[in-house]
């Protein structure tokens, strides 16, 4: 009874905040609709899981067939709109750093998803009204016959184009780090041995909607838009995105909403701050020497050795003699100016992760394919008897594919064999899988090298190569995702302090994107480098005349030497699991002798 008077008052409440406002309709409707006894929960989940299918259906739809729009429209080289869409893919993978920032510390994850949702869907609208309104973009003409006759767009069509990438890219950086952790939290009031197994299950629905949304954008998203042309190919992930935000909406009144904390990186900051103010204090010849500044019953009383230069931040003195902590000569008597050794701790952590993190930049040239499209367009793409054209950028279904088999056999085959191999209760250390993920996406780099080579060679000669060769570099690029992105997911996870949970999933994105910045200009040097003195770029605009195959052993090979780095990362990072083990921040803090 006190539960339902609660959510009248709160849907009173609501009628008078948003009274007047159109945009608080769905939000009335939901909570006046959904009267529920308790919020959260499985109820919840549809709503949260429905949004994030239907984005990914639309994000999906867009991203993996967008270079032939961009080709065939807009008149922009392969080259050019790979490095465009190189671009945008930053972007957007930069994106969710501040969002997970803003949402995990001022205004909450259900704000900013919403907000997100949105956006993309004002994104999307922006690129259909590019395919529907004539001006929007170039007069028409053929590209595959005469691109030297082809108008190039002038700033005017750029300008609907850009607008559409920079709404899907705030939009991109709402939903993305937000979606997973906002279902999760409708467990947050769940007993914790059961809310461990709930999340379990709701991991694994969550995973399976990512795979079933992208079987469904390159299957029929994409076909529509090669068949149906791109007003509706463009319009169909429009609606998508307009049905997600209103799914997400719609469930308002069930949802668990926790409000954003700022102590987020209160830790991590302080230890910042006490670092550069101490950094002249003199550390004593052997750690355990020093008194340290810690928390009130805290384990954690001495920080370990590792960057022992922070040491610094937190220290007291420098010689156990004085226990009162008055500081002396070379310690620090105003304890306003230190932080605590937990602090400390956390920032160490942060810093150790970044060098493996720089290796795993190389992971997004394995995972954005673009040029596999115009590949597949070139190639023979019929089966069966009737002679049926699979979509060009259909064929990117066997990356996601071999990635859920794999995913899936993992736990329940692969890891007991390796456990036998290795002794190790995974399977594989977390390091493991993701230089594992760095080899397949070197080896993906190798096999589309191998197979360009010998499609121009039949192209020139005549003759024709069936498409489905290439399935086996989209299929070891899905098992590069398949072990390096969840290796570096757990990863993050695991060696990162539980204030920053949410922040290890940004940081993932943060990879990726900096790798589509990398992609971009390694495709920049090449046109240009390659095409100097008169001479016919690797990346010309007819794949037979260019040399795609040499920009592929490009990657290959600077894939080999990143995987070395990480050799050297991997070796310097030692072994895993070895961080401490956080406390909760709290009053009362004092020191030891």
């Amino acid at each position: 009874m006190e539960a339902q008077e609660g959510d009248v008052k709160s849907c009173e409440a609501s009628k008078v905040k948003w009274k007047g406002g159109f945009v608080a309709l769905p939000f009335i409707i939901a909570q006046v609709f959904f009267k529920a006894k308790a919020k959260g929960g499985f109820r919840a989940l549809p709503f949260i899981i429905s949004n994030e299918i239907l984005e990914k259906v639309a994000g999906f739809g867009l991203n993996i067939n967008f270079i032939t729009y961009l080709n065939m429209q807009y008149h922009l080289s392969h080259a050019n709109a790979g490095s465009l869409l190189f671009v945008w893919g930053a972007v957007s993978n930069f994106a969710p750093i501040p969002g997970a920032v803003i949402a995990d510390m001022y205004l909450g994850r259900f704000i900013v998803v919403a907000i997100g949702s949105i956006a993309c869907f004002v994104g999307m609208v922006f690129l259909w009204l590019s395919a529907m309104i004539p001006g929007a973009r170039p007069p028409p003409c053929d590209m595959r016959s005469s691109p030297e006759l082809c108008a190039p767009p002038e700033a005017r069509h750029m300008a609907w184009l850009l607008a559409g990438f920079v709404f899907l890219s705030v939009g991109a950086g709402g939903v993305r780090p937000c979606s997973m952790a906002f279902g999760a939290d409708q467990f947050s009031r769940h007993p914790k041995e059961r809310r461990s197994r709930i999340l379990q299950v709701y991991f694994n629905a969550y995973y399976g909607s990512i795979g079933v949304a992208f079987m469904v954008a390159v299957t029929v998203v994409v076909y529509v838009q090669d068949n149906l042309g791109w007003k509706v190919g463009l319009a169909v992930p429009t609606c998508l995105m307009l049905l997600s935000a209103a799914s997400f909406l719609l469930g308002s009144g069930l949802y668990i909403k926790d409000r954003g904390s700022k102590r987020m990186f209160a830790g991590i900051g302080a230890a910042v701050a006490a670092a550069v103010r101490n950094r002249r204090a003199w550390l004593p010849a052997k750690t355990e020497d020093g008194v340290y500044h810690h928390l009130k019953d805290c384990k954690l009383t001495v920080p370990t050795d590792r960057l022992r230069f922070l040491n610094n931040a937190c220290m007291i003195s420098n010689t156990k003699e004085d226990k009162s902590g008055s500081g002396g000569a070379d310690g620090i008597s105003d304890r306003g100016r230190l932080c605590t050794v937990d602090q400390v701790e956390q920032l160490k952590s942060a810093i150790r992760v970044m060098p493996i993190w720089s290796s795993t930049i190389f992971l997004a040239q394995a995972m954005n394919q673009y040029f596999a499209v115009p590949q597949a367009d070139a190639m023979d793409r019929r089966v069966g008897a009737g002679g049926f054209r699979v979509p060009s950028g259909t064929f990117a279904v066997f990356n996601m594919l071999t990635m859920s088999l794999w995913s899936g056999c993992y736990d329940r085959w692969t890891a007991p064999a390796l456990r036998r191999l290795t002794g190790n209760p995974r399977g594989l250390t977390m390091k493991q899988r993701i230089g594992g993920g760095l080899v397949f996406g070197t080896a993906a780099m190798a096999a589309a090298a191998v197979v360009e080579a010998a499609r121009r060679r039949q192209a020139l000669g005549g003759g024709g190569m069936s498409a489905f060769w290439l399935v086996p570099q989209y299929a070891l690029a899905g098992l590069a995702e398949a072990f390096g992105v969840i290796g570096v997911i757990e990863f993050f996870y695991t060696e990162l302090p539980k204030s920053m949970a949410s922040f290890s999933m940004a940081l993932l994105y943060m990879a990726l994107g900096a790798g589509s910045l990398v992609g971009s200009l390694i495709i920049k040097l090449v046109h240009e480098v390659s095409g100097r003195g008169g001479r016919t770029s690797w990346l010309a605009e007819d794949l037979n005349a260019g040399r795609y195959d040499y920009y592929y052993w490009l990657l290959a090979g600077l894939g080999a030497v990143n995987f070395v780095y990480f050799l050297w990362c991997g070796w310097a990072y030692g072994e895993e699991g070895q961080n401490v083990e956080w406390e909760d921040e709290g009053e009362g803090e004092t020191t030891i002798a």
